[in-house]
């Protein structure tokens, strides 16, 4: 019995490790999906303060790509991950793309010079602190078919001015 718990464990571990895996591509870390084909934008660290994530690397306007190709197979961006552009105080701008269908929790959290993001109609959920801190974003479209905007999504951005998001969002 032993054996047989030994061995179904050391599975699952390599169906985890052959799933998801996370490297960088042309600059932008994912984590890629190989059973469903897709990435996320991602940090690279163990946790979100060990970012890696740095203004050297991402200043300026971003364009993240709709599909990224990776150890031969190519991968649908489907999500901006947890902590993705965690405090990227150099990033001025975001473009994402339209095969994108969530913004996740603190993904430009504090990039204090972010001025611009391209949300896409797919993006349906923008979650909690997605924006907190932007201090300096100005241009902004949330689209219809966002359904849902988690909890200070966009606290503290004062350079919004429509009156919704200096409310509750």
């Amino acid at each position: 019995m032993k054996k047989l718990f030994t061995f179904l464990f050391a599975l699952i571990a390599g169906i985890g490790t052959i799933c998801a895996s996370y490297t960088q591509v042309n600059g932008i870390y994912y984590n890629f999906n190989k059973t469903t084909q897709t990435a996320a934008v991602t940090y690279h660290g163990n946790t979100y303060e060990d970012n890696e994530y740095t203004p050297v690397v991402y200043s300026g306007a971003v364009i993240i790509p709709s599909s990224v190709s990776y150890d031969g197979i190519t991968y649908s961006v489907t999500s901006i991950g947890d902590y993705a552009f965690f405090e990227c105080s150099s990033l001025t701008s975001v473009t994402i793309p339209n095969s994108v269908t969530s913004i996740g929790e603190s993904a430009f959290y504090k990039c204090s010079s972010l001025t611009s993001v391209t949300i896409p109609n797919s993006v349906t959920s923008i979650t909690h602190y997605a924006f907190y801190g932007c201090s300096s974003l100005t241009s902004l479209t949330i689209p219809n078919s966002v359904t849902s905007i988690g909890e200070k999504a966009f606290y503290g951005c004062s350079g919004i001015t429509s009156p919704v998001y200096n409310a509750h969002y």
